[in-house]
């Protein structure tokens, strides 16, 4: 039985959530995978750093991030490979060399900088995929000794020719998400779950896994829509958030949430859904057709993934909160505009995109070992 270790990151939920899915689908496919938290692994000391200092970057300011983000675009600001060999990379080496697996996924750029360098010392032959998990190409993701790339569209293309990298490297899949999000449910008995009366229509507001954005405002402005609403705002870890939606009383029916695990039952019955345009958070809206409202995305990633959904035509994107009422109120008045957004988001998803990487990379993997034997 085929062996394969995913290398993720916890910098954001959406590393851990493509490589979960890669899991399930490799197991789906008979192989057995580990997933590492890989800077938590080799130094927890520093993963504790450089989270904290990542999600205050975000809070405090986010202008910074996007400034970081757009400069190394153009070129690294450091070389990423001298920053891996001083890490304790020896330890992940240790680990590699006591599991032997038979390939490698990593699902965020340090991971895939880090298998690289790893790679280049030791001669392995052992074949490294790595998994873009937005909806651009950052040039942090692109290193030396990577078999195959895998993105989320084929749009994205003119990246790579902008980068200078071989077309047959990048492989257009999609981003991997969880098996359930493909599953067709029965909407009514989920609208009875989630307690939604007839006629009553469901909004979600998502600020990503931080809970950011300014929330209390736009839960202000959905009172002067006329529909009966129910709104489901999910506040991720920010517990200020949790409490003061808990402890306020509004016209339409508001439900704060921490952290679900049926994220995939909520976008079956929404009527439209309120992101920052992460890039699996907008994969999983995808695949159930849910038109998006794009509000403030952070500068960087989701900016990126934000063009890319707008100019698809499967969102639309609001930068104040007085412009997010006026989209929500028009599209919950027009039947029409919802549609051709639902089929805009179902032309360009790519559901699948965890089972078709998976096969893809068993049927290379089977093509390596005819090779090395």
């Amino acid at each position: 039985m085929k062996k394969i270790l995913i290398f993720s990151a916890s910098i954001g939920n959406g590393h851990n959530q493509a490589a979960r899915a890669m899991q399930e689908s490799l197991a789906e496919n008979g192989c057995t995978s580990m997933i590492i938290d890989t800077l938590e692994y080799i130094s927890p000391t520093f993963h504790k750093i450089l989270l904290e200092s990542y999600m205050n970057l975000l809070r405090l300011s986010p202008k910074m991030w996007g400034r970081i983000y757009h400069n190394t675009e153009k070129s690294r600001f450091f070389d990423m490979n001298v920053l891996m060999n001083k890490l304790l990379a020896n330890k992940l080496k240790k680990l590699i060399n006591s599991v032997q697996p038979d390939a490698f996924i990593a699902t965020h750029p340090f991971a895939s900088c880090m298998l690289s360098v790893l790679k280049g010392r030791n001669d392995w032959t052992e074949p490294i995929y790595t998994i873009i998990t937005d909806y651009t190409i950052h040039p942090s993701w692109i290193n030396h000794h990577i078999n195959y790339y895998f993105i989320g569209h084929e749009q994205l293309y003119y990246l790579v020719d902008i980068y200078r990298q071989d077309h047959q490297k990048f492989i257009p899949m999609g981003i991997p998400i969880m098996h359930k999000f493909r599953t067709p449910l029965d909407a009514n008995e989920i609208r009875q779950k989630l307690g939604l009366v007839p006629e009553q229509k469901c909004i979600i507001l998502s600020g990503g896994g931080l809970g950011l954005g300014s929330m209390e405002k736009v839960l202000d402005g959905l009172e002067a829509i006329n529909l009966p609403l129910k709104t489901f705002v999910l506040t991720g870890t920010n517990e200020k958030l949790y409490k003061k939606v808990t402890n306020r009383s509004y016209r339409h029916e508001v439900v704060p949430l921490k952290f679900i695990n049926n994220f995939h039952e909520y976008l079956e019955v929404a009527d439209l859904i309120v992101t920052k345009s992460g890039g699996l958070t907008s994969a999983e809206v995808m695949s159930k057709r849910v038109p998006m409202i794009i509000y403030n995305p952070l500068p960087g990633q989701e900016e990126r993934n934000s063009h890319f959904l707008l100019n698809n035509g499967c969102a639309v994107h609001a930068n104040l909160s007085e412009q997010l009422i006026y989209f929500i109120d028009e599209l919950l008045h027009s039947p029409s505009k919802v549609d051709y957004m639902r089929r805009m988001g179902q032309k360009i998803s790519k559901p699948d995109a965890a089972q078709r990487i998976a096969e893809f990379i068993l049927d290379d993997m089977s093509m390596v070992q005819a090779e090395t034997d």
